[in-house]
């Protein structure tokens, strides 16, 4: 499996401001375990089954660990979610990184992934993060196409080898 992960610089020189694109009013806020159902079911439409229960008890796990997620309503009505993390590197320093975001399908193509990743952007921003970074699996076209948009540049191509420890 190849992801592509991306690198963009945070702030006004990226293309997240660009005001042609239009753009469904929403409300954007951090994420609470009460929550756990909408982000769910939106996980789902990514492709990743997990109950509430557990996206209940990773909401928790995520900001214990200095992680955010963020959940973007339309009239109370869960539309989108971001999960955002900081990470330092030996080689590369601090950056953020996009870890999970997902935007209804009935919300598709009205801003609201690029609004969940400003808010994103200007909570890593508030912690000293100066890039931001996502991967994306090679085979969601419409994914790397929409990052592109938003300024995001391909940084390399990888393998990701995983082993179980437990």
């Amino acid at each position: 499996m190849h992801d592509q992960p991306s690198n963009a610089r945070l702030g006004a020189d990226s293309n997240l401001a660009n005001p042609t694109t239009p753009m469904l009013t929403i409300d954007i806020r951090a994420a609470t375990c009460a929550d756990a159902t909408p982000i769910s079911h939106l996980m789902t439409q990514l492709g990743y089954a997990v109950s509430p229960q557990e996206t209940s008890v990773r909401i928790t796990q995520i900001a214990e660990r200095g992680g955010e997620t963020f959940i973007a309503e339309k009239d109370g009505v869960a539309v989108g979610c971001i999960q955002a993390s900081m990470d330092v590197r030996l080689a590369e320093g601090c950056f953020g990184e996009i870890i999970s975001l997902v935007v209804d399908e009935n919300g598709r193509g009205l801003s609201v992934g690029k609004q969940l990743i400003m808010a994103a952007s200007e909570w890593l921003q508030e912690r000293g993060c100066e890039r931001l970074r996502v991967r994306c699996n090679a085979v969601r076209l419409e994914a790397l196409e929409f990052y592109g948009k938003l300024g995001f540049e391909h940084m390399k191509q990888q393998s990701i080898l995983e082993k179980s420890i437990g």
